[in-house]
């Protein structure tokens, strides 16, 4: 799985198109975005980490030393990305309306884990909404949801 983490962002860092072809780079692609929303303030909290590798262990049912390895591989390489592009052309092919949904509201549960919306996270999560063509409903539902989630914890 390793192996295949580092060619993906191989190949981000290249430039070269995303060559797509499984469940496991999906995986990499989200966690990359989420990535993103965790670090887009400078700063990575503990907190937010933790969210992040929570979500995608339950979301893709992972183990989790593998959701761990992805979050960690995702963080080290997020320097690679040059655009947001890079990551949303590939989940308007991959993913369905219902996944794009998720994604957004796991972006916004990363973003409320320390307790603290940064005008970074938000932007940052509203413009991958726009890049991937999700509803205003949707994204204001999703971040209602994550709200109320972090609320239960």
């Amino acid at each position: 799985m390793l192996r295949q983490i580092r060619k993906l962002f191989e190949q981000i860092g290249n430039g070269a198109d995303l060559e797509v072809r499984n469940e496991k780079d999906v995986r990499m692609i989200s966690a990359a975005l989420l990535a993103e929303v965790a670090t887009v303030d400078q700063k990575l909290d503990p907190r937010e980490q933790v969210t992040l590798t929570h979500v995608l262990q339950q979301h893709y049912q992972l183990q989790p030393e593998d959701a761990r390895e992805i979050v960690e591989e995702a963080l080290a390489h997020r320097d690679r990305a040059t655009s947001l592009y890079e990551f949303t052309q590939t989940v308007n092919q991959q993913f369905d309306e219902k996944d794009k949904y998720l994604l957004i509201r796991q972006m916004w549960q990363v973003a409320f884990s320390d307790d603290v919306i940064e005008a970074f996270e938000e932007h940052m999560i509203r413009r991958v909404a726009e890049l991937i063509y999700l509803p205003h409903g949707l994204f204001t539902r999703a971040r209602a949801e994550a709200r109320e989630m972090r609320k239960a914890e």
